[in-house]
C-alpha cells in the first residue's frame, strides 16, 4: 500500500508537468516581465504512512506561510497536525487508543523553476512536535492483558527533523497547486510502559499555494 501511495505520488507530479510543457500556448505570465510575489502561504492534505510498524496510516493536515530570498530559495514556517491509531495486527498495541501530532517545522527550501508554470523543490529543516495519545473510555489494555485506569491520555514532546521534495503547478500568478512528499523523524520515541514507538513517518500531501 505504501509503495502503490509513493508510485502514484510520482505520477501526480510527472504527469501534469507533462502535459503543462507540452501545452506552449498556456503560458499565463512570465517571470521576466511580471511582478512575482516574495510571500507564500499554503495548506494541504494527504496520508500519513508512519514508520511504526503497531501504527495504522492515517491522515496528515499542513499549513505554512513562507518567504522567498530569491527565485531559488525560500524559508518556510509550518504547522503540521497527523492523526492514527493503533492496529491489532502486532503484539504491543493499545487498545481503543488515538494517537495525534502537533509539529511546528522550519524548512529551508531550494526551487528549480521548471518553465513559467512548474517549479520543482526539495528542502530540509528541524521543528518540535507534541504528541498525544488519547485513550477511550478513560482507560485502556495493555499488551500484558491487564486494564490501566490512567489518564485520558498521555503526552510527549520532542525534536525532530524532515526532508521533502514536491511540486507547484501554477494555476496564475497568485496561486498554485502543491503536491508533496516529507518524511519525519523524531529525535526520541515516544516511551511509555516500557514500551517506544516512533511518531514520524512520511507524509504524501496535495493543496493549494497562495503567493502575496
Amino acid at each position: 500500500m505504501k509503495r502503490l501511495i509513493l508510485i502514484l505520488f510520482v505520477l501526480m507530479i510527472i504527469v501534469p508537468m507533462t502535459t503543462v510543457m507540452a501545452a506552449k500556448n498556456t503560458v499565463r505570465y512570465s517571470r521576466d516581465t511580471y511582478y512575482v510575489p516574495e510571500n507564500y502561504a499554503t495548506i494541504k492534505i494527504g496520508a500519513f504512512m508512519p514508520n511504526e510498524d503497531a501504527l495504522d496510516d492515517g491522515v496528515g493536515v499542513s499549513g505554512a506561510i513562507g518567504h522567498m530570498i530569491n527565485k531559488n530559495f525560500a524559508l518556510e514556517l509550518g504547522l503540521d497536525y497527523t492523526f492514527t491509531d493503533f492496529n491489532n495486527d502486532n503484539d504491543y498495541y493499545y487498545e481503543n487508543a488515538n494517537v495525534y501530532t502537533f509539529g511546528i517545522p522550519a524548512t529551508a527550501k531550494f526551487i528549480v523553476p521548471l518553465s513559467n508554470q512548474i517549479d520543482l523543490f526539495a528542502g530540509a529543516g528541524l521543528g518540535i512536535y507534541f504528541t498525544s495519545v488519547v485513550f477511550d473510555h478513560h482507560g485502556y489494555y495493555y499488551h500484558d492483558g491487564y486494564y490501566y485506569d490512567d489518564d485520558d491520555s498521555i503526552d510527549d514532546t520532542s525534536l525532530g527533523y524532515h526532508g521533502l521534495i514536491g511540486a507547484d503547478i501554477k494555476v496564475n500568478s497568485n496561486m498554485a497547486i502543491e503536491m508533496e512528499l516529507k518524511y519525519t523523524e523524531t529525535e526520541d520515541d515516544f516511551d511509555y510502559y516500557d514500551y517506544n514507538f516512533e511518531v514520524g513517518g512520511t507524509t504524501v500531501s496535495i493543496g493549494a499555494k497562495f503567493l502575496f
